[in-house]
């Protein structure tokens, strides 16, 4: 069980870290996930400071952080959010389109895994290219549970047209892969199709910078994508076809991905604000939303500050205060005008260029926008997908190999850990 830390620093530059990679023992149920994330968040002290968690669509996650959720609330107080991983649900999304396709994948994925099994063959088709003087691009072979993927081993398998119908002229071993023109005019239909998926992965799968803001915007363009290719007059019947699939099972699982926090992330990203919404967003709501977002902040601030002056005067002078002091003391709060304007002044001023960074932009106006920047500070951190998660997975590769197989557990999360922590060190 990996489970990574996403935060903004005082230097208000987004970090994360692996804080725990452990063997979960058998069962992985509910239970036995939501008492070992508990455990970890103990240890490192953050079980009171931790704000949300994003997960894959596994059932037993699921289960775990809803339990997690619900035991932090009733025993800590704490408000603590769910999040699915928007790269597994559109992953979903996906899936369900290219199954349709599957049989002219299977053809492609034949020829590459034939071109790339032997060295000799591969040598023969870059050899190929360079007397052609074309382009050889190295092909990729697919990974069953990546579907993007698979979209990068068909685009490019399309880039290298010439290459390939040329070999499969001259080599008598590839003549059974040959595609018709049709063949390949599908598949480079589905390439433009597939490519705002794509693009969608790769921006969301992003871990230096800020990714929840911009997932209701994406997740947007996808149903608007989806739904114009149903409607074009210019698409054939089987693109269609598959842009149909792809939208039932994204009306069914994309409700996963709306979520209060992903609307606050939305609004506080000084790029987008409430000037640039998706269409299914209500605004009033989304922004009635933030107001209680901001009270709640407003409240707690209030109550740690009067405690600090509190906690600050003598004992001689606490003794002078009356009762009603003491009380008025605790209870002295701001003007609630004067906060709203904070709101309001934030939401009025135009939104920034793309290329700014969210986290620095609010660090530079934490002292227009006090409670604002606080409210950023830990909503913009949360990764909208659970990918930083298994790129550590795969990263432990190289650290457990034939060489080192006998490490035990403890090494092993101490080296990953270390080998993270440090990295945050030297930047």
């Amino acid at each position: 069980m990996i489970l990574t830390g996403h935060w903004i620093d005082n230097e208000w530059s987004l970090k994360h870290a692996v804080i725990a990679f452990q063997r979960l023992p058998y069962p992985h149920t509910g239970d036995e996930i939501q008492r070992a994330t508990f455990k970890i968040l103990k240890e490192f002290s953050i079980a009171t400071k931790a704000l949300a968690i994003t997960i894959d669509n596994g059932a037993n996650q699921v289960s775990a952080m809803n339990k997690l959720s619900t035991k932090l609330l009733q025993e800590l107080k704490v408000n603590f959010n769910v999040l699915r991983c928007g790269a597994h649900t559109i992953a979903l999304v996906v899936n369900a389109g290219l199954s349709k396709f599957k049989s002219i994948i299977d053809q492609v994925r034949s020829l590459v895994v034939e071109i790339r099994k032997s060295p000799k063959k591969e040598q023969e088709f870059s050899s190929l290219a360079q007397n052609l003087n074309i382009k050889y691009i190295k092909l990729i072979r697919d990974v069953k549970t990546r579907w993007n993927s698979t979209y990068s081993m068909l685009e490019t398998f399309l880039k290298n047209k010439a290459i390939i119908n040329a070999i499969i002229s001259l080599n008598k071993d590839f003549e059974n892969y040959s595609l018709t023109e049709n063949q390949w005019k599908e598949i480079d239909l589905m390439c433009d199709f597939l490519r705002p998926f794509y693009e969608f992965t790769v921006e969301m799968s992003g871990s230096e910078y800020p990714t929840l803001g911009m997932l209701l915007l994406f997740l947007d363009h996808l149903l608007e994508h989806l739904i114009t290719t149903t409607q074009d007059t210019e698409s054939p019947a089987w693109i269609k076809d598959i842009a149909k699939e792809m939208k039932l099972k994204f009306d069914l699982v994309s409700n996963n991905l709306n979520n209060s926090a992903a609307y606050l992330t939305l609004i506080l990203d000084p790029r987008y604000k409430m000037q640039i919404v998706p269409n299914n967003i209500d605004i009033e709501m989304a922004k009635d939303a933030l107001l209680t977002e901001f009270n709640s902040y407003q409240i707690l601030l209030e109550r740690e500050k009067s405690e600090e002056e509190t906690n600050t005067l003598p004992m001689a002078e606490k003794k002078k205060l009356g009762m009603m002091e003491l009380i008025l003391q605790k209870k002295k709060k701001s003007n609630n005008l004067q906060f709203h304007n904070e709101v309001d002044e934030y939401l009025a001023i135009p939104v920034e260029s793309q290329i700014i960074d969210p986290c620095k932009w609010w660090g530079e106006h934490k002292m227009q926008y006090p409670i604002l920047a606080k409210i950023a500070r830990e909503y913009i951190c949360i990764p909208a997908t659970s990918v930083p998660s298994e790129q550590s997975f795969s990263k432990s590769g190289e650290l457990i190999s034939k060489r080192r197989n006998r490490l035990g557990d403890r090494a092993i999360e101490a080296c990953m850990c270390l080998n993270s922590w440090i990295a945050i060190l030297d930047n």
